[in-house]
Order: structure tokens, then sequence, then C-alpha cells
């Protein structure tokens, strides 16, 4: 059963920024996401959104405040994409920090694999078609998600979304993944962090038997992986970063014909959409109609 949106407690705040929250959708590393309404700046109307409050001790490094800030307003200047949740701005320096992104209303990809098992070639494929355009546009801005699993990709009725981009707080470095930290070398770890995702997504396995951190001699597991998707797969967790694919290749080479860009109904399974249907029909009851955003 797919974990419904948790009601504040008493000891939630009531209101982040400038957004008036409803309930929480989830718990990390980094601080508790919650359902959130309300206009991102002045002038601007009223969006859904989802709003981590970060926990202050992860932002006592002033220049981490100032990537972060420099992140979320590239890419809300530069990033429009289908497959991206909006960047909707963030305060690191008051009592309580936030930082907020567009409500993607659907359901993580890691819960809809555990509940239902893994997609079918097409899905895969229009899946990692959408995911890795993301990628793209995340790269065009000269940034990168940083931090992608299947908990970080949403699936709705409208396509697969990236979330929870950007400097990942509080996560542990070292996976074969990691090359450095450069533009090129952030894209070639996102590449990586790609293929062990659509694995998941084909075979219900990690590749790394759900080792985060693979050692470098070790090779992923594609048992369950359609044969066809093997090789674009393997391309992704080449264990040299240089040789791995960019996203548009990956994109070219996954979804020639585009499947990604039409509505979910087209390619995902009837139990995956009907989980998605209902956490938006959740989401819609707790705070209404309007305001969704893209």
């Amino acid at each position: 059963m797919i974990e419904r949106i948790a009601g504040l407690r008493e000891t939630d705040p009531r209101q982040l920024g400038p957004f008036r929250l409803f309930g929480a959708l989830g718990h990390g590393g980094a601080g508790t996401v919650y359902l959130g309404k309300g206009a991102p700046r002045r002038g601007a109307r009223k969006r859904a959104a989802a709003v981590r409050a970060v926990r202050p001790e992860l932002l006592r490094d002033r220049q981490l405040r100032a990537r972060l800030r420099q992140e979320t307003a590239r890419v809300a200047d530069a990033v429009d994409s289908p497959f991206v949740a909006d960047a909707l701005g963030c305060e690191l320096d008051s009592e309580l920090p936030w930082a907020a992104e567009a409500f993607v209303p659907g359901v993580p990809l890691s819960a809809l694999v555990a509940l239902y098992g893994p997609l079918p070639e097409m899905s895969v494929r229009a899946l990692g078609g959408g995911l890795a355009r993301g990628l793209a546009a995340l790269d065009a801005a000269g940034t990168a998600h940083g931090d992608l699993r299947a908990s970080n990709v949403l699936l709705t009725a409208d396509g697969p979304r990236l979330v929870d981009y950007g400097i990942a707080l509080g996560r542990r470095p070292g996976a074969v993944g990691a090359a450095g930290f450069g533009q090129s070398a952030r894209r070639a770890e996102d590449v990586f962090a790609l293929g062990t995702v659509l694995a998941l997504a084909a075979s219900a396995r990690h590749p790394f038997a759900g080792n985060p951190l693979p050692s470098a001699r070790e090779g992923p597991d594609l048992a369950g992986v359609p044969d066809a998707l093997c090789v674009p797969l393997l391309a992704c967790l080449h264990k040299a970063p240089e040789t791995r694919p960019t996203p548009e290749a990956l994109a070219h080479a996954l979804d020639l014909s585009g499947t990604a860009t039409r509505p979910a109904r087209e390619w995902l399974p009837e139990p995956y959409l009907h989980e998605i249907g209902s956490r938006a029909d959740e989401a819609r009851a707790l705070i209404g109609r309007r305001g969704w955003g893209r």
C-alpha cells in the first residue's frame, strides 16, 4: 500500500516562508518535506509546493548556503522542462530554513516498483527518455541533480518528474558513479545514477544488490533486465565516467519516438496509474484544486 500524505503533528510548523502547510509528504536526512501552498514571490499566483524544512545544523557553512541559493536561482531562471519540478525558492538564513519546489501530484517510482513489480520495457524506455531529457535540461543550465534515485523520481499522470535536485545535503560521497566536482563529472555521476534507477524499474532489483556505494571492482547485476535494455544501461553504469553517454544521447537511445512526452496513460501499467490518481485526489482534497502549476 502506498503511504498516504500524513497530517500535521502538533510539533510541525503551520507556515514556512510564504507557504501555508497542509500535510507531510515525507521525511529524509535533510528534513521533513511538507505539502504547502502559497505565492513563491510577491505578485505571483499561489502554487502547490513541496516545502522542505531544512535541518539548521546542515546549513552552518555559509558557502554551502550560498551555493544552495545559487543553484535554486539557476534552476528557477534557466530550467523549463516538463521532466523537472520547478524551483520555487529558498530561505536558508532564518530560524526555520526551507527550500521549495513545485508540488508534483505523483508517487515515487521506488514505492510503485516495490508494490507492483517491474515496468515493461516500453515503459522503462519512456521513463528513461523523460528522465534523461530532464538531466539534459539541468546540465544545460550549468547544474546537475546530484542525488538521483528512485525515491526522487515521481511518476505523474503527465509523465516522470525529477525532484529534490541540486546539492544533496547530508549525502555520503564515494560511489562508483562519483567522478569529481566539475560540471562534466556531475553529469557523468547523474547518468550513472539514472542507470541504477532504470535497472531497478526494469527488474525490481538494484543492480548493486542494494549497496549505494558499490566497490570499484563490482560490476552491475542486470538479471531480469530485458536484453534490449542492457546495452544502454551498461553504458550508463560504466566505471569510467568519460565513457558514459550524455543525457541527450541516452534519451535518443532509449526513447527515439518521444513516448515520454505523451500522457502516462499511454505507457504506464494500470495499477501504477491508479495509485497516481489516488495521490493526486488526496492532495487536491487537502489544498483545493486551484494553484497546481505545472
